[in-house]
């Protein structure tokens, strides 16, 4: 690299920061999307659950998941009403039907994010396509001088 002129190594060192820099954002965006990914998956998860215990009539047993493949049995108390979160650790008693309200204007607000993500991935993937070429071609002209 010493070989380029002045321009040349500034234009090249620049270049490399921009990639370095799309890459370092485009992981952190890979890992965002692997969030909302889980979250979307956890939250179709409470919806069917919702869905399925609705129509079951109070007193009949169910398995009620304490983690690591782990139950424990319960008798439902009523289907008609649902506790679901707020934010900030703070949750609420709605009906089912308003619960699987919620939940699902959360889904849309999860695809919507998931989309925004998914745009602004691949739009990092065609500037980190278009740079290195230019990186390359200047690597190139230092081998050859």
């Amino acid at each position: 690299m010493e070989k380029l002129p002045d321009e040349e190594q500034k234009r090249l060192q620049r270049i490399l920061s921009e990639l370095s820099d799309h890459q370092a954002t485009a992981e952190a965006l890979r890992q965002h999307l692997s969030l909302l990914a889980a979250s979307m998956s956890e939250l179709s998860m409470t919806l069917e659950a919702i869905k399925g215990v609705k129509g079951l009539k109070p007193g009949t047993d169910i398995l009620v998941p304490m983690g690591s493949d782990s139950f424990i049995t319960a008798k439902l108390a009523t289907a008609e009403k649902v506790i679901t979160g707020l934010g900030a650790d703070v949750a609420a008693e709605r009906s089912s039907e308003d619960a699987l309200k919620v939940l699902e204007a959360r889904r849309a607000e999860l695809e919507q994010a998931l989309g925004q993500a998914r745009e602004e991935l691949g739009k990092l993937g065609e500037r980190i396509e278009a740079l290195r070429p230019e990186a390359e071609r200047i690597l190139e002209k230092a081998k050859k001088e």
